[in-house]
């Protein structure tokens, strides 16, 4: 334990330390950093355990740097708070999203209090909120435009080497190649389910992150980031954005992850509306046509889509689940952990639900079992925490749609879309899946939340350097 302690102490003030001070001046390309790097951190993980002669300690001390790297810019962020706090002697300004995500961690930090397991308690709520301190980050640490829009070409770069690792998973990697990159539990099982497709056993491909339904919601994130690129680039990139967003949809496709391709669903609807119902103030003539060119597309979306569901044998898959619904475990699971909720809303208590994948969770005596993130709120925050996420969530949403039709910069506008139609497409998947806590995915969605809801901030810098 000592040693574990020491190689964690060492990371945080080696690495701590150069974040703070590279962060001090400029803190949006640490930030950047951690959003590009962390979907590569579970397969470092791996990598390490597999590869070198790295104690278990050390791995986890160093699988740790993108907490540390957000420690550092938060610690630069109350600085500057209380810098110009100092200077002028005002309090930031809240808005109604705000209250609600206070009054919703106020709530977590109460049933943590209460829970029956102190420890477990406090490891469950951390792993929800240290994520989601890349929210405030994002919000108050804007990019200029130039660094917006290298961020968004990296981080489509990175989503090609997830989605070609995918392929190659998918089409090369046997079981023994699995286990000796690592994808194993701590009893010697894949992390990677199998099941069968059209009568032969198929892997499910994790690619660099921790399961196949976690790598379906980033390929779905990638999938729309690409769609809105197509939507708001200049016809220079409309070319290579387009197939892209197809290939990403394949990559969800290629995991078999019916909640995560519910989730699509979902979100491409939330597109649609958003075009048809939020476009800017236009002639009548040009809203027809305007019209008429996105049914069309929606109906090539659609084509595609199901041509990609059609090859991979998903669809087969998708027919199999409706045809025995009622009898699916996702759907009974929810269905019990409902009834449960209506008996008991103040639920089971902070730390008590299972699955989780932190280890001290995994070694915790469980009082209830439910898949689905929101349905884990429920059971540890009570039905009144999880309404106060929803409501956080909603508000959030609510001005995403209000703010959409006054963009006028393409990544700003890909940027408000993607958060808008990912979340969307998310929440339904945190129905049935438990990936709340997945790190990397997480960090995904609130930096993209956190950049969106100050899309008028940001636009407005860029207009004050400019005019400076």
């Amino acid at each position: 334990m000592a040693d574990y302690g020491l190689s964690t102490l060492f990371v945080v003030f080696v690495l701590g330390g150069v974040a703070f001070v590279a962060a001090w001046k400029r803190p949006f390309p640490v930030l950047a950093a951690l959003v590009l790097l962390v979907p590569f951190r579970d397969l470092s993980i791996r990598w390490m355990n597999a590869s070198t002669d790295l104690s278990p300690e050390w791995v986890n001390a160093i699988s740790r740097w993108w907490f540390v790297l957000i420690l550092a810019l938060a610690l630069v962020l109350a600085a500057q708070w209380l810098k110009d706090y100092w200077r002028t002697r005002e309090l930031p300004k809240l808005r109604l999203l705000d209250w609600l995500l206070i009054a919703a961690i106020l709530v977590a930090i109460i049933h943590t209090l209460l829970s029956p397991n102190l420890r477990a308690g406090f490891t469950s709520m951390r792993g929800y909120l240290q994520p989601l301190a890349v929210f405030v980050l994002a919000r108050a640490f804007k990019p200029t435009k130039k660094q917006l829009q290298a961020l968004l070409i990296v981080l489509l770069l990175a989503g090609t080497i997830m989605l070609l690792f995918e392929l190659w998973q998918v089409f090369g990697w046997t079981e023994t190649m699995y286990r000796q990159w690592g994808y194993i539990d701590q009893a010697g099982r894949l992390v990677a389910p199998t099941i069968s497709v059209r009568g032969e056993a198929y892997i499910r491909p994790t690619s660099t992150v921790s399961g196949p339904n976690e790598l379906a919601v980033d390929m779905l994130l990638l999938a729309l980031g690409s769609a809105f690129g197509v939507l708001s680039a200049k016809n220079k990139w409309r070319w290579g954005l387009a197939p892209m967003s197809g290939l990403f949809v394949l990559g969800t496709a290629l995991t078999f992850s019916r909640s995560a391709l519910l989730g699509l669903g979902a979100a491409g609807l939330s597109v649609i509306f958003l075009i048809v119902f939020q476009q800017e103030k236009k002639p009548q003539v040009i809203r027809s046509r305007s019209f008429v060119w996105i049914v069309a597309l929606a109906a090539i979306i659609a084509v595609v889509l199901f041509g990609l569901l059609a090859v991979t044998g998903t669809l087969e898959h998708l027919v199999a689940t409706t045809q025995r619904l009622s009898r699916e475990y996702h759907i009974q699971d929810s269905i019990e952990a409902t009834r449960f909720l209506l008996q008991n809303p103040g639920g089971v208590g902070m730390g008590m639900v299972e699955p989780k994948g932190a280890l001290i969770l995994m070694n915790t005596e469980a009082r209830y079992h439910v898949e689905g993130s929101l349905f884990q709120i429920a059971m540890e925050m009570g039905v009144w925490g999880l309404a106060l996420w929803l409501a956080f969530w909603g508000a959030c949403l609510a001005r995403l749609w209000r703010i959409w039709p006054g963009r006028a910069d393409p990544a700003i506008k890909v940027v408000v879309g993607t958060a808008f139609s990912g979340w969307i497409g998310a929440l339904v998947a945190f129905v049935f899946l438990p990936l709340m806590q997945s790190v990397s995915l997480m960090v995904w969605l609130w930096f993209l939340l956190g950049m969106a809801v100050e899309a008028n901030a940001i636009e407005a810098s860029w207009e004050a350097a400019g005019a400076g």
